[in-house]
């Protein structure tokens, strides 16, 4: 007995409205998620993880890597679910930092619909998502956009 084909849970380029508002879940950002992406990305900034140079910087106290942010938001918005099977390359990310991330922040993702262009042609269509993350005081941390090619649903052949 053969499986049967699951058809993708996420949304497709002609699911998309203008306008449309789509909330990701909220995640806190821990001191071992900064000692991860440092490890990963060797990017040993003491800003990030030296207390002690930190402390004598304007901030006080070590920050999160812009771009951890960034990489969270990502997986925040994949958690929605929306990119479930119908997402076929993520093409171009902007972003912009405002606020520092401290340790034990807890940062939560808004995406708006900006922009839908029909190419790269019949089988799929890009989605421009604007990104706002936001942390537990709701105070903006940082926003940009995202283009994202998602497949458009196929045609079911006429009987």
């Amino acid at each position: 007995m053969g499986a049967t084909k699951q058809e993708p849970r996420g949304m497709w380029f002609d699911d998309f409205e203008l306008g449309q508002v789509i909330q990701a879940p909220a995640r806190t950002i821990t001191e071992a998620d900064v000692s991860a992406f440092a490890g990963l990305s060797a990017d040993f900034n003491p800003l990030h993880v030296n207390a002690e140079f930190a402390r004598r910087t304007p901030f006080r106290q070590r920050i999160a890597h812009g771009l951890l942010i960034e990489s969270v938001a990502s997986g925040l918005a994949h958690q929605t679910g929306i990119f479930d099977g119908t997402i076929s390359a993520l093409a171009e990310v902007r972003v912009a930092f405002h606020k520092p991330v401290f340790f034990g922040s807890t940062i939560r993702l808004e995406l708006g619909v900006l922009s839908k262009d029909p190419d790269p042609g019949p089988k799929r269509g890009t989605i421009e998502l604007s990104t706002n993350i936001f942390d537990e005081n709701d105070d903006l941390v940082a926003d940009g956009a995202w283009k994202v090619v998602f497949l458009r649903r196929r045609k079911t052949p006429r009987a």
